[in-house]
Formats: structure tokens, sequence, C-alpha cells
């Protein structure tokens, strides 16, 4: 498989985490139970307040979850249809920061919870 088909693939599956990840903030918010993406099971029974966990870290993943999708489908079409190299590399460098972003987020959170 070729170098760009990869990316396409990857492209892909960042645009279905997306939307894995802004359902799974959507169940969290509405049942207080966080998800296993954010934290395993096994961590879930040291939690403080699930429900206020699940609080601070909706909007967040939402955020998140919009930018993966944006992203991988921003890229796709760009790969398919546009061909514009430096839009390539400004969308990669966005989304690293969000990626650096949402991880400290995530950290942040769960020293507070746990």
């Amino acid at each position: 498989m070729s170098s760009y088909k990869i990316v396409l693939v990857f492209d892909v599956i960042l645009l279905i985490f997306g939307l894995y990840a802004c359902a799974a903030a959507m169940r969290m918010k509405k049942t207080g139970v966080p998800s296993e993406i954010l934290i395993p099971k096994e961590e879930q029974r040291c939690l403080k307040d699930a429900p206020q966990f699940c609080g601070k870290m909706y909007l967040p993943t939402v955020l998140f979850g919009c930018l993966s999708c944006v992203y991988g489908a921003f890229d796709f079409i760009n790969r398919q249809a546009l061909k514009v190299p430096f839009v390539e590399y400004v969308g990669m460098v966005c989304f690293l920061g969000g990626c650096y972003w949402y991880v400290r987020k995530l950290l942040a959170v769960k020293g507070e919870h746990l």
C-alpha cells in the first residue's frame, strides 16, 4: 500500500474517531459515567466525583472530537481535490496543537479527581 493511501486511511480513521469522541462526550454528559476512551474502568473506581469529571471533560472532548473530524475531512479533501501542500502542514500543526491541549486538559482534570 502506498504512503498516499495510508494517509487517506488515517484521515478516515480520524474522522470516525472524532465522531466517536463527540458521541462519547454526549453519553458522558447524559449518564455521568466517564467514557473508557478518557479513563480506564480500573481507574474509574478511584474517581472522587465522576459526574463532575464528566462535566469538566464534556466540552474539551466535544471540541477535540470536532477538531479530529474537521482535520480528517479537510485533509482528505485536500489530498483528493485541492492538493495545496502548505495547507496540509498548517492543518497538521493545528491538529497536533489540539492534541497537546486536550491531553494537558485531560491530565489536569484526572489529577483533580483521582
